[in-house]
């Protein structure tokens, strides 16, 4: 695919974004979100690591497929540094090495649980920064979703980020402390 071409593509990706933001909030009585940036696979890793390290305070994540090792460890590494991270994985998943990446998360410091069983699956990606941003989409935590997949997510900051929060520690409340 030639720049041209992507950049087009990335594009009307943003608008139609914007286009249903705007239909949604034209439902509701809240603001919506400012897109802060849009993130594409292949090539998110860079980007999403630097997402990680740029927290101070708190890392909220929901992830359906996380089998990534770095970012397993840029995750652990921002506990280390005194940033509060919680992650809720899937367990019903096909994750080669789920025991692997759970195992060193919690080894770094890392709060996890294992997604609620009152859902047929928890297929979420989202990772919430410092209760400011959002990073929300179709991208998987997996080597293949980051480097190989063609895969879209955008970061969002505004108003919106609290139906984000207001859902996660819903699921934190709700989630296992146990891998069943």
């Amino acid at each position: 695919m030639d720049t041209k071409s992507f950049f087009a593509g990335a594009l009307i990706g943003v608008f139609a974004i914007l286009l249903i933001c705007g239909i949604w909030m034209s439902t509701q009585k809240t603001q919506c979100a400012d897109l802060a940036y849009p993130i594409f696979s292949p090539g998110s890793q860079e980007e999403i690591l630097s997402l990680i390290r740029s927290a101070n305070n708190s890392i909220s994540l929901e992830m359906y497929v996380f089998t990534n090792e770095k970012v397993a460890d840029e995750l652990a590494l921002a506990a280390q540094r005194g940033v509060r991270v919680r992650v809720i994985l899937e367990s019903r998943t096909n994750s080669y090495n789920i025991d692997k990446i759970s195992s060193a998360l919690q080894k770094g410091g890392v709060e996890l649980k294992w997604a609620s069983l009152s859902y047929k699956l928890t297929h979420s990606k989202m990772m919430i920064i410092d209760g400011k941003r959002v990073l929300v989409g179709s991208i998987n935590f997996s080597k293949a979703a980051m480097n190989e997949n063609r895969e879209a997510a955008a970061v969002f900051e505004g108003e919106i980020v609290k139906d984000y929060i207001d859902v996660f520690e819903t699921d934190w409340i709700e989630a296992q402390e146990e891998n069943e």
